[in-house]
């Protein structure tokens, strides 16, 4: 559903466009902080809190600056408790009057306003610590109390379940963007020093620097995190065979006013987005986010050779001196030396320590023969240093990466079929076009056949395909 269509009111933003926003959003959140102390806000109290915020407030000061934006002059006008109360009520931010018990009016705000102006509170005090591993404890807590004996959870588990996990793997994934973005807005700082000094207070004092290694180590270097998301990873698997996978169904078609296919379809996506973000996409944001700190770095170390050196690169212009002395014939080129010689002061530092009265002792090596030994190595040999080497080369669509990766989308079943998996990226469709070429290789625990029917993901149209397990198509005599 579109969002104007759900508020049904073509006004509701209109307060925050006007020359008076800030004053207005203000009033807003003061009305809500006083619904929350008083059990009912009536409206001459609502009047008084507002007129009492203008009083303090420097409204001359905000009305100019208000002119100047809007590019007009008014004076006075909207800036009236009245006014402001009417203006709310119009755009929907405000119920209409009611009368109290005491013959009063009553003022309420609405519930689609609290929410957003909730929203925006949290986003302006947002203060990005601890926020990113929060979100992985709190998917854990909730996994880990599903089995728990007489758990609240189960009793309504798409609610109170599914929908949870859902929320805060979407809100770790804001965080892991956060994280990336973090690391471009430090680079550009980084390239915008013109000074050592500028540059080492950025280093020593700046908070949002602390703040995002400090989080983002905590995640990398915490040795409980990789064993809670296994332990998501197995909870999720467990659930979706469960009993719970069809309580689950049921509860989202009567909650959402769904058919069974519709229910079950929208219970499987959030099951393959789980499942998917934390056996692929997590360790690939790590990955990039890794690969982004390196060109910090990097960018960093070349920033300040570059600021110590006044702007020049020193290694450049020593190696154009020494290319332009070699080319120099034998005279000129010892005129060249001693005159560079003349130019350069170079004092040699000594100091003594105990170090300076040892004696050299010989290694027993030293007293014979030092060789290298020559040796060949047997075809297993080779064979087995050829795989270490295939095995430390990172590959996002390595053998063990595409069978983790079917693993969690096959469960306990013993095939599945493309036309029934929902794809919603590209390294999904990715992941089966790998399944294919490792289809022959005898490490890869699965078998791959494909169908001349063709399927639209989404994402791309690809052949139809059944993927099994091998030892499957032994048992049933296949092989």
């Amino acid at each position: 559903m579109n969002f104007f269509d759900f508020i049904e009111n073509e006004s509701f933003f209109k307060p925050l466009t006007l020359k008076y926003r800030r004053i207005y959003y203000d009033c807003i959140q003061l009305l809500i902080e006083k619904m929350k102390e008083l059990p009912v806000l009536y409206e001459t109290d609502a009047r008084d809190s507002i007129t009492l915020y203008l009083k303090n407030a420097d409204i001359r000061k905000a009305e100019e600056t208000a002119n100047e934006e809007s590019g007009t002059s008014e004076e006075g006008g909207g800036l009236q408790a009245f006014a402001i109360l009417s203006l709310f009520r119009d755009c929907g931010w405000l119920l209409p009057r009611e009368i109290g018990r005491n013959g009063e009016y009553v003022t309420a705000v609405s519930t689609n306003c609290r929410r957003v102006m909730d929203f925006l509170r949290k986003m302006t005090e947002k203060n990005g610590e601890g926020l990113m591993s929060n979100r992985i404890f709190s998917m854990y807590e909730i996994l880990k109390s599903v089995f728990d004996e007489d758990s609240m959870r189960t009793e309504r588990p798409y609610a109170n379940i599914l929908v949870p996990l859902v929320e805060n793997e979407s809100e770790l994934k804001n965080e892991l963007t956060d994280l990336k973005n973090s690391i471009s807005d430090i680079m550009k700082a980084v390239v915008a020093f013109q000074d050592i000094n500028s540059f080492g207070q950025f280093i020593m004092k700046d908070e949002m620097l602390d703040r995002f290694f400090s989080e983002y180590f905590f995640v990398k270097n915490n040795g409980l995190i990789p064993v809670q998301l296994s332990f998501m990873r197995n909870r999720l698997r467990e659930i979706r065979q469960g009993e719970l996978y069809d309580k689950m169904v049921r509860e989202c078609a009567e909650k959402l006013q769904l058919n069974q296919d519709q229910a079950q379809e929208r219970v499987d996506g959030y099951f393959s987005e789980l499942q998917y973000f934390l056996a692929v996409e997590y360790e690939e944001n790590m990955e990039l986010i890794d690969s982004r700190i390196n060109n910090y770095y990097n960018l960093a170390n070349t920033r300040i050779m570059l600021m110590a050196g006044n702007g020049m690169r020193m290694e450049a212009v020593l190696n154009d001196l020494l290319n332009a002395v070699a080319s120099l014939d034998e005279k000129d080129r010892a005129e060249a030396l001693e005159k560079i010689g003349e130019c350069t002061r170079m004092i040699q530092q000594k100091y003594v320590s105990s170090r300076s009265f040892e004696r050299n002792r010989r290694s027993a090596d030293e007293k014979e023969n030092i060789g290298l030994l020559t040796e060949e190595l047997s075809e297993e040999e080779k064979q087995a240093k050829t795989e270490e080497l295939f095995r430390s080369v990172p590959n996002r669509y390595s053998v063990d990466r595409v069978s983790s990766y079917l693993a969690v989308q096959m469960g306990a079943d013993e095939r599945i079929r493309m036309k029934d998996q929902v794809l919603k990226t590209r390294e999904e469709a990715l992941m089966y076009a790998a399944a294919v070429l490792y289809t022959e290789n005898e490490e890869f625990p699965y078998e791959v056949q494909l169908s001349e029917e063709t399927v639209d993901t989404g994402i791309a149209s690809i052949s139809d395909l059944t993927v099994m397990r091998k030892d499957k198509k032994r048992s049933n005599g296949e092989f």
